[in-house]
């Protein structure tokens, strides 16, 4: 009887064993461990980012020669020279008066003086000549603050010219005599009044005249007088008063067929 129930104790202890075998079932809270399949190899490593390439620097190009700055020229006197084609160097300031020479690329003028407004340069050319440039038209290097103002020019007659006059004739050297008319003409270099008149060998001094010019320039004058009737040449002369004096000379004749 006791060994009868030793035994029923037995295999209820079996049983009750194998009831806490653990099994696939899928009721089991307990997470499996993960199988490695390969476990001789390391965990995958995390992948690293290649960081970008740097850009291989550009060539620097070479210094080229900076020129060396050119060393301005002071002369010891002012000069002057044209800006761009030759300019009339004038014997006033301003365009009405005579051009008696010319201001000459790379041939610069001295300057010497100047008009009140600065406007005109007086200058001296490489051949002595001395007029006035148009500070507008020219260039200029030197110190320029102490020039002396120069008054404008005075003009003067510089040409004087006269006609021959026509010959009288009068039959037997009776009855009237003709008036002898003179013709001429007088030139000035710039703006002025010519003080002038007729001289003549059989009546003398003719009334004296003025012509005024605003230009430079010639203009014509003329007169006339009723010589004595006398057969013969005579000298006629046109002389200039003023504002110098110039003169010419001709003849002309008194025939009494």
């Amino acid at each position: 009887m006791k060994t009868r129930y030793l035994s029923l104790i037995l295999v209820l202890i079996f049983i009750l064993s194998a009831c806490n075998l653990p099994t696939d079932s899928g009721n089991n809270n307990e997470a499996p461990s993960p199988t490695l399949e390969n476990p001789s190899l390391p965990p995958e490593a995390t992948a690293t980012p290649i960081p970008p390439a740097t850009p291989i620097p550009s060539e620097t190009p070479l210094p080229t020669n900076t020129p060396l700055p050119t060393a301005t020229f002071t002369p010891a006197v002012p000069i002057a020279w044209p800006k761009d084609a030759n300019v009339n160097c004038r014997f006033g300031y301003g365009v009405e008066w005579l051009a008696t020479g010319a201001l000459v690329a790379d041939q610069p003028a001295t300057i010497i003086g100047k008009n009140a407004t600065s406007s005109w340069w007086y200058v001296k050319l490489q051949n002595s000549t001395q007029c006035w440039v148009a500070a507008s038209v020219t260039d200029t290097a030197g110190n320029l603050a102490g020039l002396p103002v120069y008054d404008q020019s005075t003009s003067s007659v510089i040409g004087v010219t006269i006609e021959k006059p026509d010959t009288i004739t009068v039959a037997g050297c009776f009855g009237p005599i003709q008036p002898l008319n003179l013709a001429g003409s007088i030139e000035m270099n710039g703006p002025g009044t010519a003080s002038w008149r007729f001289e003549s060998e059989q009546s003398g001094v003719l009334t004296d005249r003025s012509t005024t010019f605003d230009t430079v320039g010639s203009k014509p004058i003329s007169d006339s007088f009723v010589p004595p009737l006398a057969a013969g040449s005579y000298w006629i002369k046109l002389v200039v008063i003023s504002p110098n004096g110039e003169s010419a000379e001709s003849s002309y004749k008194i025939e009494c067929p």
